[in-house]
């Protein structure tokens, strides 16, 4: 993969710092001009989940407003897909309630976005997040990668395109607890998602 401009790859880890130029689109929110260019250079791939998308085009297009035409209209933070459905993901959710109130939707905080994007990515899938703030990354079950500021003009917000991949293999032990017959093991497993289909057959995770 051949980084966009201003990106460095340095010791398995990307930064680096894009002035992208004020959006085109009128719709709010919109990317800075020149950023999903750069950024699909990145996250992009076939199979790519694209949450949060307003008009912006590539990928499984996903969105709470019918307006914008998502291939998948869902409103909220539940995403209709099975866990390692696909490649890659990202998101460029509202970055506060007072943005969240402007589309008419519940605040979505960014852990809880992160968390889902990780759930239905496959293994060692590269995430990106458009955010004012890194989320906390713990329990998400991926890792952060690299970090790119991204600023589209004067006196206007700052933000960081937050790069994550997910874990190939989190292996630990846990406890299992059957919620049917009571029998309980040791088992050596990845952490398990509340929504997938494992967790719905334990009672109790001990180990976490």
């Amino acid at each position: 993969m051949k980084l966009p401009k201003y990106t460095v790859l340095e010791n398995g880890y990307i930064h680096g710092t894009w002035f992208c130029g004020r959006p085109t689109e009128k719709y709010y929110g919109s990317h800075p001009k020149s950023f999903w260019r750069r950024a699909k250079v990145i996250v992009g791939s076939d199979n790519m989940l694209h949450w949060f998308c307003g008009l912006a085009d590539g990928g499984h297009r996903v969105d709470g407003n019918p307006d914008v035409r998502p291939d998948t209209l869902c409103v909220g933070t539940d995403l209709p897909f099975a866990d390692n459905t696909f490649d890659s993901a990202y998101a460029d959710p509202p970055y506060s309630p007072e943005d969240a109130k402007r589309y008419h939707l519940k605040y979505p905080p960014a852990r809880t976005v992160l968390r889902e994007m990780a759930r239905v990515t496959k293994p060692g899938g590269i995430i990106g997040l458009l955010h004012e703030f890194l989320p906390v990354v713990k329990g998400s079950g991926c890792k952060l990668i690299g970090v790119i500021g991204v600023i589209n003009g004067p006196q206007k917000r700052i933000r960081g395109f937050y790069l994550f991949r997910k874990a190939d293999r989190l292996m630990r032990n846990v406890l299992i607890v059957c919620a049917k017959s009571g029998n309980c093991w040791i088992q050596q497993t990845t952490p398990l998602h509340p929504k997938s289909q494992r967790w719905t057959e334990c009672q109790s995770v001990i180990g976490e």
